[in-house]
């Protein structure tokens, strides 16, 4: 099993990385690195998993990470698939790689107060997210002075823009390199297997050789979240994206989801979403057509 830690090397002659996430030749799990990332997702639906914070992504979807804060993107179209080669683009650089000082200087203190504060990740709505990921999707072909010019005006414009905080004030994250290798095996598991209504706890907790409650102490611990939690957050997400986008009946979704109680699908929906399975489809069924 891979450490989640990521080792990332621009292109010769570059300083920064920006790389369509579909080229990768391997598979991107939960990870953290130095750098700061922009990640853009032009289309597309999955789980967004960023230090405890765990939503659904959809079109557009931007989010800007800070330096070690651990994440990652998991597609419905790829999901149960070993290798998870959805479309998106991703800028990544060292904080201090245009020098230690350069976001000190005063022209770029607006800049230097957005990657301090993004280090419980920060998302933008998709209309703000747009022609930032246009331009994005752009610089995959710039080269030289274009590039950089490039990402500084991309930082630049997301100063101005509304975000939102995803991870929460008090999240920590793994305390070691082991803890990291073993959360990430974990967490492997549970998004490959998570819509099956068989899926145990106890299963999670015999992988790593713990018992049940040093286990949930553990993973709590490295994740802000209980097991049963994390995994009712992630049927739940997923249940979303079907009643928005298909026409399957609420009980086939409750199963598919991996939950065998509708009446226990229907009150961990509303207390997860403030809403019924039915409220929730009929909202957005409504806000489609407006």
């Amino acid at each position: 099993m891979k450490l989640s830690f990521e080792k990332l090397e621009p292109h010769a002659g570059q300083s920064f990385r920006c790389i369509d996430r579909s080229e990768l030749e391997t598979p991107v799990k939960w990870h953290r690195h130095p750098e700061i990332e922009l990640t853009y997702v032009q289309q597309g639906t999955g789980s967004r998993i960023v230090g405890d914070h765990i939503g659904a992504y959809g079109d557009h979807d931007l989010v800007l990470l800070g330096s070690n804060l651990p994440h990652t993107w998991t597609s419905d179209e790829y999901r149960g698939r070993r290798y998870d080669r959805h479309k998106a683009i991703v800028v990544q650089f060292h904080p201090d790689f245009l020098g230690e000082y350069f976001f000190e200087i005063h022209e770029m203190q607006p800049i230097q107060e957005l990657l301090c504060s993004a280090y419980r990740g920060l998302w933008a709505s998709a209309e703000e997210a747009s022609s930032i990921g246009e331009q994005m999707t752009e610089m995959l072909s710039l080269a030289g002075p274009s590039r950089l010019i490039s990402l500084l005006s991309i930082l630049a414009q997301l100063t101005h823009i509304q975000t939102k905080t995803l991870a929460s004030a008090g999240y920590s994250g793994p305390t070691s390199k082991d803890a990291e290798s073993r959360i990430q095996q974990v967490c492997d598991h549970i998004e490959n297997s998570f819509t099956s209504s068989s899926f145990s706890i106890s299963s999670l907790a015999e992988m790593l050789f713990m018992n049940q409650s040093a286990f949930s102490r553990f993973f709590k611990q490295s994740t802000g979240r209980t097991p049963t939690e994390y995994l009712n957050e992630l049927r739940i997400g997923y249940a979303c994206r079907q009643l928005i986008e298909s026409d399957h009946s609420i009980l086939d979704i409750c199963h598919a989801s991996g939950f065998d109680s509708p009446s226990f699908f229907n009150r961990t929906f509303k207390r997860l979403r403030s809403s019924t399975p039915r409220g929730y489809r009929a909202l957005h069924g409504k806000l489609r057509k407006e």
